[in-house]
């Protein structure tokens, strides 16, 4: 957007926001470097205004309710660690979402996602324009160094193909954040997302097709390709998402511990653990899929 577009833009967003949500979004700050975004090519403006949509799928469809959004710093650098599932990464959205919505000091969620995304024309560009990355290791080192919160998906793209029977099992952790977390001394803040499991119970998915168009998966699920198109949509579960107590490795691992993979592969097991049981934990509290449940 050029300035005049980005006026546009917040006056827009002004009416279809509520005054103290408009408001307190005015305040996100964003590492502008001189142009309107930052050197990933987020926009401020942008993100703001995909709000005015979102809000209605958090709020209203979804209904999120989360817990411990304390335990996510206001300032500097972390690392959202989160199980994943799904078929779409909705549940990085509504993630990223509850930050924006929930915190005192709004902060815009970094999510590292899959590599063929960055090769969707017109995608990719809005991607960027709403803070989203392509999950290249530098990607993620430079984020950090910058202070910003990063979501990480430890299960990996895989995880979002994840089958209905297999529902909140988690796939084993990858190391990768773990090892940038020690490095760059982040903490991680351990994240379970209930409800994403069942927007789109998928019963199979076709490999060698999703490796013909070059996906991570090509989902069979309840309604897609039985319905269409609208079968892509996912089923309104409610969302419940916990974020637990920061864990800091660091304090007891220096930063040399990444050149021992054994290690580094134990704190990513440890890590796996705590989701794990925040997950079960979860599911435990829950009172229904699609009930209304209050905060």
């Amino acid at each position: 957007m050029n300035k005049s577009q980005r006026k546009r833009a917040l006056a827009i967003a002004r009416r279809l926001l509520p005054p103290e949500d408009y408001e307190r979004f005015l305040g996100i700050n964003i590492n502008d470097t001189g142009f309107g975004f930052d050197q990933f090519g987020l926009e401020k403006e942008t993100t703001i205004l995909a709000m005015c949509v979102v809000q209605y799928i958090y709020k209203h469809y979804f209904r999120v309710l989360s817990d411990g959004i304390e335990n996510v710093p206001l300032k500097g650098k972390a690392i959202i660690a989160a199980n994943h599932s799904g078929v779409l990464p909705i549940d990085a959205a509504m993630v990223a979402s509850d930050l924006i919505f929930k915190m005192d000091q709004p902060r815009i969620l970094r999510s590292m996602v899959d590599n063929f995304m960055g090769f969707l024309p017109f995608v990719n560009t809005f991607f960027c324009r709403l803070g989203q990355v392509v999950g290249a290791r530098r990607n993620f080192r430079d984020l950090l160094q910058s202070d910003e919160i990063v979501a990480v998906f430890p299960e990996g793209a895989k995880a979002l193909g994840k089958r209905f029977t297999q529902r909140y099992q988690l796939y084993r952790f990858n190391v990768g954040f773990i090892e940038l977390s020690l490095t760059h001394k982040a903490p991680i803040i351990p994240t379970a997302v209930i409800g994403a499991e069942e927007q789109a119970p998928l019963l199979l998915n076709i490999k060698p097709l999703a490796r013909a168009l070059g996906f991570p998966y090509f989902p069979i699920t309840a309604t897609f390709p039985w319905l269409g198109p609208i079968g892509i949509v996912p089923l309104p579960t409610q969302y419940h998402i916990h974020y637990g107590k920061p864990i800091r490795f660091f304090d007891e691992y220096p930063p040399e511990t990444v050149k021992d993979p054994e290690k580094v592969r134990m704190l990513a097991d440890q890590a796996q653990i705590i989701v794990q049981d925040m997950i079960n934990n979860g599911l435990d509290a829950r009172e229904s899929v699609f009930g209304f449940q209050e905060s």
